[in-house]
């Protein structure tokens, strides 16, 4: 069980407040009430339009109860579109802090800007980049790509990086596998400062990846997963879905499917944002050749079939796909040997240095050349890749052979630096932005489609999406080894509409 001390029960909502799925006329708040007993607590709240709460829009009551772990969601319907609201909860005689959320706009809409992250290793350092965009008043979301926790031990198995010795260890100190060490280390998370301001700030769009539920996950196990160790998978992974719906502020796609993610936001005609699932159906992740296998997917049968009906038929100026692992091949045959330790370091091929790194993309050859013909065969445009899970950024052009020059791109693909989690001058133990840029360099010839690459900072992207253009920003914190509010713009990248080419900006 979660320990409950004195400073805990004065303070029911010490896990603070949080908005996410806002629609054009709602959104869901979220809190979590903290409780010296087992029984039920009524939670009231409220929505106002100011900030003081002196225009009351919308207000209710909701219960708080031991099969939630005392979450609460509430979907709050009526409002209008592309307007700031501020809202509060009431409970055990105690309020809690005001938080700030956003609905989506309607059509006619020309412009929208939303932060872009993945990969929040807990142990790994602080949360600055969380607060860098609680700070920011110009955004509309926080689009999050997955790895919103680490379910990993202090203590990881040789295929992962360990913590940073900076008082930050994870709570359980060893793997999350049962419901009490899931919701154990959601509460950790969420007693964060920075994780919480974020989260009272702007509303979070989210999908998921692997370590909301194992490392290397897939539909019927992980690579780190031992059933005769670790017990049942499906159970193991029916308690992550639970926890993370308990603990986010969430609409469920399907209430009749729990297990389901995948989904369309329609942004005002201006864009239409689909997020995929890329970790829970699908297939293992298989070496060459068996990776070659036309029946193998990363998406499942139902969700691509869903997703090439979308791309279909979206009316919208720009489609944007959010993918939690990166599309583009980090694999070539003829790479140099001056950047195989590097591309190791940062698991962008397979641990035998010589073969493509099948947990991504890479391990699903033809399903990805399927998408990637569909869009270029049905001349399905402005197609926008938002994408995470590699720790490190990168502006690539998106081809079906990505070493063929005289083939033109299909799409582009924006992928987002991790907010903590170890990229190359963390586990390789030199300074950040020194010995990595030389490398960087030598990837970038070997790699003709990857425009841009920074791998060492940590931070997050801001989309800026208009009729005319999609331009990514690509912020990055000062240290993650201690508190800071230090950030810099690190690179700006551009497509025009019509023209899935890369324009520095």
């Amino acid at each position: 069980m979660i320990n409950i001390n004195m400073e805990r029960i004065d303070n029911p909502f010490v896990h603070g407040v949080a908005s996410g799925d806002p629609l054009e006329d709602q959104v869901v708040i979220w809190t979590r009430v903290t409780t010296p007993t087992p029984e039920p607590v009524e939670v009231n709240w409220k929505v106002a339009s100011d900030s003081d709460l002196s225009q009351i829009i919308a207000s209710g009551t909701a219960i708080a109860e031991a099969n939630a772990d005392y979450t609460v969601n509430v979907d709050v319907t009526g409002l209008e579109p592309a307007t700031r609201y501020f809202y509060q909860f009431e409970a055990l005689g105690q309020i809690s802090p005001v938080g700030r959320t956003k609905t989506l706009p309607t059509n006619g809409v020309e412009h929208l800007r939303f932060a872009q992250v993945s990969c929040a290793k807990f142990n790994a350092g602080f949360f600055n980049a969380y607060s860098r965009i609680a700070a920011r008043d110009d955004l509309d979301f926080l689009l999050h790509l997955g790895d919103y926790i680490y379910e990993a031990s202090n203590k990881p198995p040789a295929s992962q990086t360990p913590g940073a010795d900076i008082g930050r260890p994870f709570e359980p100190a060893h793997e999350c596998k049962t419901l009490e060490d899931y919701r154990q280390r959601y509460d950790q998370y969420h007693r964060d400062p920075d994780l919480q301001r974020l989260r009272a700030s702007l509303p979070i769009i989210a999908t998921l990846d692997d370590h909301e539920f194992a490392d290397g996950a897939w539909r019927d196990g992980a690579s780190e997963h031992k059933p005769e160790r670790d017990g049942d998978w499906a159970k193991r992974r029916a308690i992550a879905f639970q926890v993370r719906w308990e603990w986010l502020p969430a609409r469920k796609p399907d209430p009749a499917n729990v297990q389901r993610v995948f989904r369309k936001v329609s942004l005002g005609g201006l864009a239409d944002l689909m997020l995929i699932d890329t970790r829970t159906l699908r297939d293992e992740p298989v070496p060459p050749p068996a990776m070659f296998d036309p029946e193998r997917s990363a998406l499942g049968a139902e969700q691509r079939t869903w997703l090439l009906e979308q791309f279909d038929t979206s009316k919208a100026q720009w489609k944007l796909l959010a993918n939690p692992s990166v599309m583009a091949t980090t694999w070539s045959k003829d790479f140099p040997p001056s950047i195989k330790q590097a591309l190791l370091k940062l698991k962008l091929i397979d641990v035998d240095g010589i073969r493509p790194d099948y947990d991504q993309w890479d391990g699903y050859p033809v399903e990805r050349d399927l998408l990637l013909s569909h869009w270029r065969d049905n001349e399905i445009k402005n197609v926008v890749v938002l994408s995470g899970d590699v720790h490190i950024g990168l502006a690539i052009e998106l081809k079906r052979d990505a070493f063929d020059p005289q083939e033109e791109p299909i799409a582009v693909e924006f992928v987002t630096g991790s907010l903590t989690s170890q990229n190359l001058d963390d586990k390789m133990g030199w300074e950040r932005r020194t010995q990595s840029i030389p490398i960087e360099q030598e990837v970038m010839k070997a790699f003709p489609h990857i425009h841009w690459c920074d791998f060492d900072s940590h931070g997050y992207l801001v989309i800026d999406v208009t009729p005319a253009q999609v331009t990514a920003q690509w912020w990055a914190v000062d240290t993650l080894l201690r508190p800071s509010n230090t950030e810099a713009l690190m690179s700006t990248w551009m497509v025009e509409s019509g023209k899935p080419k890369l324009i520095p900006a």
